[in-house]
């Protein structure tokens, strides 16, 4: 009977990309093919790749989702059984216009469509170009997470719209009410942009005096950590985190924790030059996580490979002459962005699949509006090259005459 269910569910996702296709993809069938396989990836990865409980909370999910169906929208059993992240992102996907959801797949094909809609909303804003396009629709982590029965499509798609607003509107609250949400199945992400807003506010206008402070505070910040009142409770917080994800690495199994060398496993958080260090040894960690001599599998293999590529891509991007000094504060704010998600991120995640689950987010959102600048800027350096060479043969007809 599920078979049946899914086959009415992939008939209602196929023609929800026939329309997605007419509305933004006319004549570019490399793209429309790309995304068509996004839904062939759906059926090649659970219960053929591997089984849905190597990404356990798929079956949770799924249960939560059909839990709140079944009841006609009575969550409470839900939130009591699998807690609010999970209740909350199960609320949204049970209320989402779609046929069935009874399997792995169906909730797959869900965030399939989240994914369709924001591909569709790039399109439609004018945020897309041919590099944000193949971008988006061939990332190997996007692909993987919009393809499995996990909410974080969810995540990145309250991300997505969010950040529009943030970067491209600059209407900073309207941004922060949107992905809101995030303080319920997401919090750290909510936390990280709005310090990633903190940061950008207070350096793209920074002068001197400015990055002075900035520096004495960070200075002073890393020498004191547990006597600097803002910085204590982040110190402290970070700490609980990583010891949390530690713990969490090897199920809470404390027998096994207590006959482990855990010195040998887990490094504390330092102070003064030690603490700078962790912080930059962890963003770039974060960034290459896993290293190739630390792969263990084949999904860990090509994460390492998509990291490399990812950390030359962010090389080559930055060192692109932008000529538009707004372009260039914003691009400031998504390299803040950057840096504050994978330090934080980096600081307290240990597990491979965690930490791609972690980042992939921030990794999307940044490239897709990396290139979108890029292209603006671009657009604008060309019309201003075009207005100059206006000007100039104006000016030569006139002096002739």
């Amino acid at each position: 009977m599920n078979f049946l269910f899914d086959i009415i569910n992939l008939q209602f996702i196929v023609a929800a990309s026939f329309f997605g296709v007419a509305y933004s993809m006319r004549k570019e069938p490399l793209k429309v093919l790309l995304l068509f396989c996004h839904i062939l990836v759906i059926f090649l990865l659970n219960d053929v790749l591997f089984s849905p409980k190597y990404f356990g909370d798929q079956l949770r999910q799924v249960d939560a989702a059909q839990t709140i169906r079944g009841e006609f929208f009575q969550t409470k059993n839900t939130f009591q059984k699998h807690g609010p992240k999970m209740g909350f992102a199960s609320l949204i996907y049970a209320s989402i216009p779609f046929p069935f959801i009874n399997s792995v797949q169906s909730l797959a094909m869900i965030n399939f469509l989240i994914f369709l809609a924001m591909f569709i909303f790039l399109r439609k804003y004018k945020l897309s170009n041919k590099k944000g396009d193949y971008f988006f629709l061939i990332f190997p982590s996007l692909l993987l997470y919009s393809s499995l029965a996990l909410r974080d499509t969810l995540v990145l798609f309250f991300m997505l719209i969010s950040l529009y607003l943030i970067i491209v509107r600059e209407k900073y609250i309207l941004g922060l009410l949107f992905c809101s949400p995030l303080l319920i199945f997401k919090f750290q992400n909510y936390l990280m942009i709005i310090a990633s807003i903190m940061l950008f506010k207070y350096l793209k206008n920074a002068g001197g005096l400015r990055y002075g402070l900035l520096i004495l505070f960070t200075l002073v910040g890393a020498l004191f950590p547990d006597k600097v009142p803002v910085v204590s409770q982040i110190y402290e917080r970070l700490e609980t985190w990583r010891l949390a994800l530690f713990y969490d690495q090897y199920m809470y199994d404390w027998d096994y924790i207590a006959k482990m060398n855990v010195d040998a496993f887990y490094e504390p958080l330092g102070t003064g030059m030690l603490l700078l260090y962790q912080v930059v040894k962890y963003f770039l960690y974060m960034l290459l996580k896993p290293l190739i001599w630390e792969v263990g599998n084949p999904f860990q293999l090509i994460q390492s490979l998509e990291n490399i590529v990812i950390f030359v891509m962010i090389i080559i991007v930055n060192r692109y002459k932008v000529n538009n000094e707004k372009i260039r504060q914003k691009i400031l704010f998504l390299n803040c962005l950057l840096f504050v998600s994978m330090t934080i991120n980096g600081l307290v995640v240990f597990n491979f699949g965690s930490a791609v689950r972690y980042k992939f987010p921030f990794i999307v959102v940044y490239f897709v509006y990396f290139f979108f600048l890029l292209s603006v800027d671009e657009k604008l350096k060309e019309k201003k090259d075009a207005l100059k060479d206006y000007f100039i043969r104006n000016k030569s007809a006139v002096s002739l005459n």
